[in-house]
């Protein structure tokens, strides 16, 4: 029991360390992204936190898998560099012994994992679903940033203000708008320039963007014939840009709706849940003789192998859930041959490391050379 808490805390303390750094490098990334559009004007900067936090089970689901193959590859090829694992060793602890407390100490991870995969996950990522679909029905003035021009995403209008308030209220507006032009004809552009402005709802739910104090040039593009309209007040209604009904994302249907909805969409992505979770003792077991090193090789000569087939492991399954998903492959057959790959692959393993031992002790072992004492004159 000392033992199996003695590499439990060192495996679980390197889990952590290692899954806390590549999830904050694969959330910075993602932060980018998220800021990149925000300053776009195609996402509300409000959201952006929130979103993070919805999109954290979404990481984990594969970074904490990864990570504890990682962490059992690193303590255990530092016990082997320390001599500590030669000692156990001889002490009567066998590579048997080894391998089930390496899976002991997998049923953590592995039930952690399930439940952000089977749960936590879709409800994730269905807030997150819920939250840009929000996102879509924003207006350009929803989501405006003083001192930046942005354009709506049919990019039939520019708008630019130099100020704008907490309650809506702009200042130093300019508008920049392309109308629908015939064929064969020109187009026509409207530019409003405003001292100040704000968003206005009528009874009927209708927005309007009420322009005070400014001007209004008209004409088409290449002509010197421009209407310009001097104004008090001038109101320019807002219309939200159509959203096309979307399909709900897989990431984002609860595991039960899985369970009783047919179809290869649906049954890819159950299988690919539940394969998340058998992965873990898979790999946890690879990790055992892949881990063993000579003192000699240092501690991390094998880690570039090993994250090689435990990265092709992921992408095994991946390429074959969208395979099932296209009907490339049999909904019956599913991605369950991947596991029965490396589950061949596992006993490959430790099949060689038995052969290695074998011809080991079979090799003389070599003998020193004996010196003779130098004679002493006399």
């Amino acid at each position: 029991m000392i033992l199996y808490r003695y590499f439990a805390r060192e495996i679980f303390v390197t889990t952590l360390a290692v899954a806390s750094i590549v999830l904050v490098i694969s959330m910075g990334w993602r932060f980018t992204g998220y800021l990149n559009e925000a300053a776009g004007g195609t996402m509300s900067k409000d959201i952006l936190f929130m979103l993070m936090a919805y999109r954290i089970p979404g990481f984990l689901e594969l970074i904490l898998p990864i990570s504890f193959f990682l962490s059992i590859m690193l303590v255990y090829g530092r016990l082997y560099v320390d001599s500590e694992m030669v000692v156990l060793e001889s002490c009567g602890i066998s590579p048997s012994r080894l391998v089930g407390m390496t899976l002991l100490n997998s049923v953590v991870i592995l039930l952690i994992t399930a439940a952000i995969s089977l749960w936590i996950k879709p409800f994730s990522e269905a807030e997150v679903e819920t939250m840009f679909e929000g996102q879509r029905n924003l207006t350009e003035f929803d989501t405006l940033a003083p001192g930046r021009f942005q354009a709506l995403k049919s990019g039939k209008r520019v708008t630019y203000t130099e100020s704008l308030s907490s309650d809506g209220n702009l200042e130093g507006v300019f508008m920049n708008e392309y109308q629908e032009k015939a064929e064969g004809e020109s187009q026509d552009v409207i530019t409003l320039i405003a001292e100040t402005g704000e968003t206005v709802v009528d009874n009927n739910g209708n927005r309007f963007l009420v322009l005070k104090d400014g001007k209004r040039f008209s004409g088409k593009a290449g002509e010197k014939a421009y209407q310009v309209i001097d104004y008090a007040e001038y109101g320019q209604f807002i219309e939200k840009e159509q959203s096309h009904a979307r399909d709900r994302r897989r990431g984002a249907v609860p595991t039960i709706d899985l369970i009783r909805e047919p179809g290869p969409k649906y049954t890819s992505e159950l299988q690919w849940r539940i394969s998340v979770v058998l992965m873990i003792p898979i790999i946890a077991i690879m990790a055992v003789p892949l881990s063993k090193v000579n003192p000699r090789q240092g501690r991390f000569s094998r880690l570039l192998p090993g994250m090689v087939l435990c990265f092709m492991y992921v992408g095994f399954l991946s390429a074959a859930r969208a395979a099932v998903e296209k009907q490339q492959i049999p909904v019956s057959m599913g991605i369950w041959w991947v596991h029965g790959i490396y589950i061949v692959l596992v006993a490959g393993l430790f099949r060689l490391e038995q052969i290695g031992m074998f011809f080991g002790r079979l090799l003389p072992a070599p003998r020193l050379r004996e010196r003779s004492a130098p004679r002493g004159d006399g």
